[in-house]
């Protein structure tokens, strides 16, 4: 029983490591996009 105990216990906190790692690499990622987007619209709007 308790090898099963353990196996649980290091798979929830390899989860809990797996979520955080998506969760920033998620954030760099959309922050990368709305930096872009935000560059192209402001030579967009500096052509006029």
């Amino acid at each position: 029983m308790e090898t099963k105990n353990k196996s649980k216990t290091e798979m929830v906190s390899n989860q809990e490591e797996t979520h955080k790692g998506t969760i920033v690499s998620v954030t760099v990622v959309g922050l990368v996009i709305l930096v872009t987007y935000l560059v192209l619209y402001g030579l967009y709007m500096a052509r006029f």
